[in-house]
């Protein structure tokens, strides 16, 4: 009797614990495999980037089902790294992308990181640049891009000069400062407001700045996120899950500018060294990410196609004479709200 009973308990004892192992392998089956996304960065991080980051350590791509990977780019330009599927998505700018339509490069704009153009020419006070026709005899570093000294060469042509006269010094600069310091530096560089700029604020040394916004048809997006139209097509319930979950990150750096600023800093701590820049950047496009639009990532059409049709105007060999118009992004994939 005393040997059914213990025979009794460990047949209960086995069935307990075949249960036990069921219910986890059922669980564990059940469970959903994350989305492994790659995202290349057009640059070193920066403010312009808080949002994915932000969504990132917030877990908003988790919730997404989305595994995302943020990384550094690579001598090849964004668009066509990102078309060739080095990465799902990237960040590139609209200057650049006019050329993407005449090459085949298939990539397409999902989202503005910030919605005017925040983008200028810096210069230091003292080298006189104040409009577009001062830049004649002056050096200036250039990225060796096509598309942005297209742009250069419309800014001049708007103020009535040639800009042949303008000496474009191949120089990639990673401190304006120091660069603007030195008795051999270059007169002007291309910058964005949020960082340069508020750099020499910072240091006191006094600056001229040519927004680009200023001058018709040169409000254009820059920068933008963009994607792979072979995944976008096949995946497009997947964009929409990323996009959303970015908008989440750049909804909460709109409203926790502060905050956002330290995960951007934690998530890459090479930032620190800057630490007050990137809060000051930080609350300048806060209020640019999303500014006049009715939800954060909107392009605008007119806008969009305004910039296109004016470098075609050039009718110069290297740029395209004529794009399609609505061509390069959409806004599809956005969450309105």
């Amino acid at each position: 009797m005393k040997n059914k009973r213990v025979l009794t308990t460990l047949l209960l004892v086995v069935v307990l614990v075949v249960s036990s192992l069921a219910l986890f392998v059922g669980c564990d089956s059940n469970k959903t495999e994350l989305k492994k996304i790659t995202f290349l960065l057009d640059y070193a991080p920066n403010t312009n980037h808080t949002g994915l980051y932000v969504a990132q350590k917030l877990g908003y791509f988790k919730e997404a089902g989305l595994d995302v990977e943020i990384v550094q780019p690579g001598n090849t330009g964004t668009s066509g790294s990102v078309a060739s599927g080095n990465a799902e998505f990237g960040i590139d700018f609209q200057e650049q992308m006019i050329f993407n339509e005449k090459q085949g490069v298939g990539v397409t704009a999902v989202g503005a990181i910030v919605q005017h153009n925040t983008s200028g020419i810096l210069s230091p006070v003292d080298r006189g640049i104040k409009s577009p026709k001062d830049l004649v005899g002056k050096q200036y570093a250039t990225w060796g891009m096509p598309g942005e000294q297209a742009v250069i060469k419309l800014l001049m042509k708007s103020a009535g000069v040639d800009p042949t006269t303008l000496e474009m010094v191949p120089k990639f600069i990673e401190n304006a400062f120091a660069e603007f310091e030195n008795p051999n530096g270059v007169d002007c560089i291309w910058s964005f407001a949020a960082w340069d700029k508020i750099m020499l604020e910072m240091q006191g040394l006094e600056h001229n700045f040519i927004w680009m916004k200023d001058f018709e048809h040169l409000d254009y997006y820059t920068p933008v996120i963009v994607a792979n139209n072979k995944f976008m097509n096949e995946n497009p319930e997947v964009v929409r899950a990323f996009m959303n979950a970015v908008s989440k990150g750049y909804n909460y750096a709109i409203e926790h500018h502060r905050s956002a600023a330290d995960i951007l800093m934690e998530l890459n701590p090479e930032l620190k060294v800057n630490k007050e820049v990137v809060y000051k950047s930080q609350e300048f496009l806060a209020k640019e990410y999303k500014a006049d639009a009715e939800y954060w990532g909107y392009i605008d059409q007119a806008r969009w196609d305004g910039f296109f049709n004016l470098i075609c105007s050039l009718n110069e060999p290297e740029f395209p004479t004529d794009i399609t118009d609505g061509y390069g992004f959409t806004n599809e994939f956005l969450p309105i709200k």
